[in-house]
């Protein structure tokens, strides 16, 4: 591991501080079994951050039936038990966690140099469990975490990082921080059982979701140096999320038109997709508004659009209304072919660059239109650089999978079912 620099962290299932050559890789920490987790994951209620106290606390004592904590210097024989130790307590989630570990570069000579800067402590004889405790200018890392399988829930998980607690205030650090991968949800628990809160999220490169939690638990009293430290500690995350950031975005060069859906209960999928028509306008850039089913109401961007934006956006507003209010099939469908022709014309001419079918997914739902053309000319006559936008309820699988961008939006709360109507600069 990197002197000076938080690795990653890879894992938690018990494992100890991380070693090993220069590396993105986070560390891990082997726990326990995932099964084990349920107990401790009520612990972890607390949000926000951690309350000052007036003193430090004492160290709780010992779990019953186990040894005391003894660090392992250079010299010590049993540092060589360490690694092999490790390695067991990961092997048992190395099928969980992606991107892998980087465990497998950690050598002895790692292990060593970790020893003489830092601190190795360990349980047992021969070892059952083990920690590193590596110093940083504000924080005493903990990695590679590490309790044998065969000697887990007895507490010696719990009993390395009280001592990471008791080790930070005697070399005047304020915090211990450790990191752990996102899947190992019963790790989390146990560290939020202990008092830890989680702080953010990493990304390894070339992923684009977090894979990594870090997790934080002060050990001092927080004073009138501590805000200047946080600033300092902040930027140093900042800094290292926008290198991250630009590496990712150094990646992405393609650029071509895109299909777009936005589909489920929740109310915002027609306002969302006409939100990216104003953007087309602001920029110049020449669109298209094809309604399927609202034609019939009057709304606030078919008035503004048409008032003011017309000649960078036609306006097609071809529907009679929802199904309920027709009670034709006969006519919903001529309509719905209607509107779909006159779609096929606006998305062909390529002076569009963005069209916008507006609950079209309500028609294919009913089989007004034929999924299979909409989704032929999609694939075959969409020009190479013209967006075509598609809203509504109910979006099929098909749709879906041969989409570009989809949105699903949730339904979580909405006033119509308290009685109130659709009011206007809302819904339409």
């Amino acid at each position: 591991m990197l002197r000076g620099r938080h690795p990653a962290p890879d894992a938690t299932f018990v494992r100890s501080v991380s070693s090993g050559p220069v590396d993105a890789t986070p560390n891990r920490q082997a726990l326990r079994p995932a099964a084990a987790s349920a107990s401790s994951s009520s612990a972890s209620t607390r949000t926000g951050p951690w309350p000052p106290f007036d003193k430090p606390r004492p160290p709780p004592p010992p779990l019953p039936g186990m040894t005391e904590p003894r660090r392992l210097l250079p010299s010590d024989p049993a540092l060589a038990q360490v690694l092999p130790l490790v390695r067991r307590a990961f092997a048992e989630i190395a099928g969980r966690i992606d991107p892998p570990s980087s465990l497998h570069r950690m050598t002895e000579a790692d292990l060593l140099r970790l020893a003489e800067d830092g601190e190795v402590w360990a349980l047992g004889e021969p070892l059952v469990a083990c920690a590193i405790l590596s110093p940083r200018p504000d924080a005493l890392y903990l990695g590679r975490l590490s309790v044998d399988p065969a000697h887990r829930r007895r507490g010696h998980a719990r009993a390395l990082l009280r001592l990471a607690l008791t080790r930070a205030r005697a070399r005047g650090l304020p915090r211990v921080t450790l990191g752990c991968r996102v899947e190992l949800a019963e790790n989390h628990a146990l560290f939020l059982s202990e008092g830890f809160r989680e702080t953010h999220r990493e990304t390894h490169p070339g992923y684009g979701r977090p894979t990594s939690v870090w997790f934080e638990k002060r050990a001092t009293p927080m004073d009138d140096t501590t805000p200047e430290t946080d600033d300092a500690r902040h930027a140093q995350k900042m800094a290292k999320k926008k290198a991250a950031r630009d590496k990712i975005m150094a990646s992405k060069t393609e650029e071509r038109g895109l299909v777009i859906v936005h589909t489920g209960k929740g109310k915002g999928k027609s306002s969302a997709a006409f939100g990216m028509i104003f953007r087309c306008i602001a920029h110049g850039m020449h669109c298209a508004v094809v309604q399927f089913i609202k034609g019939a109401m009057h709304t606030g961007e078919r008035d503004l659009i048409q008032a003011h934006f017309s000649d960078l956006c036609e306006f097609h507003a071809m529907g009679e209304g929802f199904t309920w209010e027709t009670q034709d099939r006969a006519r919903d469908i001529a309509a719905a072919t209607k509107a779909w022709d006159k779609a096929k014309e606006l998305i062909r001419d390529p002076a569009n660059r963005m069209v916008l079918l507006d609950e079209i997914n309500i028609a294919l739902r009913y089989d007004y239109i034929p999924l299979d053309e909409v989704l032929t000319f999609l694939r075959d006559e969409k020009p190479p650089t013209t967006h075509v936008v598609l809203t509504g309820r109910n979006a099929a699988d098909r749709l879906i999978e041969q989409a570009d961008l989809v949105t699903e939006m949730e339904l979580v709360k909405h006033p119509f079912r308290s009685g109130v109507k659709a009011q206007a600069g809302v819904e339409f």
